[in-house]
């Protein structure tokens, strides 16, 4: 029997929820450091979990206790990146509909449209000013370490690295370009339409959380983060729904990713406290020492 949308996203949503209070319940977790007679390898030895991480691709700012300070300065960037981001985007929406009408407002296939959509869904990023590079390709299918993977401690149960690949090149992708196609075709043939631009705020908002769980490593901004990002998609399959079911229905589909990657990116914020043993707190904060939120439009980024 076909479950309704609502019902699975209702099961997806109660999942993340249930996950993230569970690992949340923990603010401290006792920490013991073992340097092991191989100076580059440290284990980390957590109540249930072992796990080892060379000492060159664990987190800097593990050592002391983690800052409760705000960083206010990281929050207006985030919130200023995808405002600009949204704008460029609309910008480009815009234009493609003032072309459309030009050209006679002619039928397109949907097919057709899928390859405008494809691009938008995996290259956002390129209308957003912060480095938000995702973990290197080639380096993830190798299972090397790379930005945002393999470069913290991470689960047991973590994906191999080509799980992440086909999951966003080969699926999420083209469930994104397919159901926009069709709520193209459904709502008036407008590109600007709230509908998409949905998708797009889900886009954005997804591209800042890149930049603080890869670039910057902040794993307890990163689990709030993911959770807004699961919310946005939410929102964004619901609005697809409104305009055209079956595409709300396609759109709907990658929320049991989503679910799956919350409480990945939770057990992460878990396995990677301070030495003090706290926690990385669930807002950005102030990091002296560590890479600060900056554009990198107007700077070099680092390599993944």
């Amino acid at each position: 029997m076909k479950m309704k949308l609502q019902q699975v996203f209702s099961l997806c949503l109660l999942f993340v929820i249930e996950k993230v209070a569970h690992v949340s319940a923990f603010t401290t977790i006792p920490v013991k450091k073992v340097t092991t007679l191989t100076p580059q390898t440290t284990s980390t030895t957590i109540p249930g979990r072992s796990t080892e991480l060379s000492n060159s691709a664990r987190p800097d700012f593990q050592t002391g206790t983690p800052s409760q300070a705000a960083d206010f300065d990281a929050l207006l960037k985030y919130h200023g990146a995808i405002f600009i981001q949204l704008g460029l985007i609309a910008g480009v929406l815009k234009g493609l509909d003032i072309g459309y009408d030009l050209v006679g407002s002619p039928d397109i296939p949907t097919l057709a449209l899928f390859p405008i959509f494809y691009a938008f869904s995996l290259k956002s990023r390129a209308f957003n000013p912060l480095d938000n590079a995702r973990p290197n390709l080639q380096k993830a299918v190798e299972g090397e370490q790379s930005r945002g993977f393999q470069d913290r401690v991470m689960p047991s149960w973590t994906p191999p690295g080509p799980v992440f690949p086909i999951m966003w090149l080969l699926i999420i992708g083209p469930l994104r370009a397919y159901s926009s196609a069709l709520v193209w075709q459904a709502n008036g043939h407008e590109f600007l339409h709230p509908a998409l631009f949905a998708l797009v705020f889900h886009l954005a908002v997804g591209d800042i959380w890149n930049t603080m769980n890869n670039s910057e490593q902040r794993f307890g901004a990163s689990v709030t983060g993911v959770l807004c990002v699961t919310a946005s998609a939410l929102n964004a399959a619901y609005q697809y729904h409104v305009v055209d079911e079956t595409a709300g229905n396609l759109l709907g589909l990658p929320m049991i990713w989503f679910a799956v990657a919350s409480s990945l990116v939770t057990a992460t914020w878990r396995l990677n406290p301070s030495e003090s043993g706290e926690l990385d707190p669930l807002y950005p904060v102030v990091r002296p020492d560590r890479k600060q939120t900056s554009f990198a439009w107007f700077g070099a980024s680092e390599s993944p």
